[in-house]
């Protein structure tokens, strides 16, 4: 699968599935990818089709700057992955601070809504109206069944399954596809907080094993690709069978 000719945009791109994605879409040959972080991409550096940019996704002017950056070195935007996200503290949900709340939410879901409309906007404004281009969220398998203990993370991974819905709905007609991908328990920094979690998946997921962020990058590159091309609205489980013990 080639990605040849596009250029793409994905937030939460220095590290973990984010940096998966990235990588792989370096390997199919993209032109170019802007990797949007709170951090800087120190392993992308070398590669000069990479720009990064550091700032909150929470933020609408961020997105708006990345955005521009992105048209500004390439000329066009043809995939954007929504990927930027956080956990929050573990607490049964009358304990949970509304603060906490308020950041998980501003980052997963709010974040994801901003880097949809401008990845959009970007979209329609190609020449080719938008016909071709790919959003993609990342969105949970706690976004498909909720996970004890992470309401406010579970009740975010609910909502951008949500937007990738509407929006397939919205932008169809123009040839814009948007996809959710619902990562089980992958192997990164962010999960490896939990230690006796992951080992507890490990053993409820039908394939024995935990994922890699390349499971999820190579999804990636297929909904992004001409591959994928009949693909919208979809959510995409990639969690070695952890949801068929619901």
């Amino acid at each position: 699968m080639s990605l040849s000719g596009k250029v793409a945009i994905v937030t939460g791109g220095a590290s973990g599935i984010g940096l998966g994605i990235v990588q792989a879409f370096l390997a199919a040959d993209i032109k170019g990818i802007t990797v949007v972080d709170r951090q800087s991409a120190l392993a992308l550096a070398s590669d000069d089709r990479v720009l990064s940019i550091c700032g909150d996704v929470s933020v609408e002017g961020t997105a708006e700057e990345y955005t521009a950056a992105t048209i500004e070195k390439w000329g066009q935007v043809d995939i954007v992955v929504l990927n930027a996200g956080i956990e929050g503290n573990w607490h049964m949900l009358h304990e949970t601070p509304m603060a906490e709340y308020d950041q998980v939410m501003a980052v997963n879901a709010r974040g994801v809504f901003i880097g949809l409309k401008h990845g959009l906007k970007a979209f329609l404004a190609s020449p080719s109206g938008g016909r071709g281009c790919s959003a993609i969220v990342i969105s949970s398998v706690a976004g498909l069944q909720g996970v004890p203990l992470i309401s406010p993370y579970t009740a975010s991974k609910f909502a951008v399954r949500g937007m990738a819905c509407i929006a397939s709905q919205e932008y169809g007609k123009f040839g814009i596809r948007v996809n959710a991908i619902c990562p089980g328990f992958i192997e990164t920094p962010f999960s490896m907080k939990h230690p006796e979690l992951l080992d507890a998946m490990k053993e409820k997921a039908s394939l024995q094993r935990l994922g890699s962020p390349k499971h999820i990058a190579d999804a990636a590159v297929f909904l992004a690709s001409d591959a994928g091309e009949f693909c919208t609205g979809s959510t995409l489980k990639v969690d070695g069978g952890i949801t068929n013990w619901c």
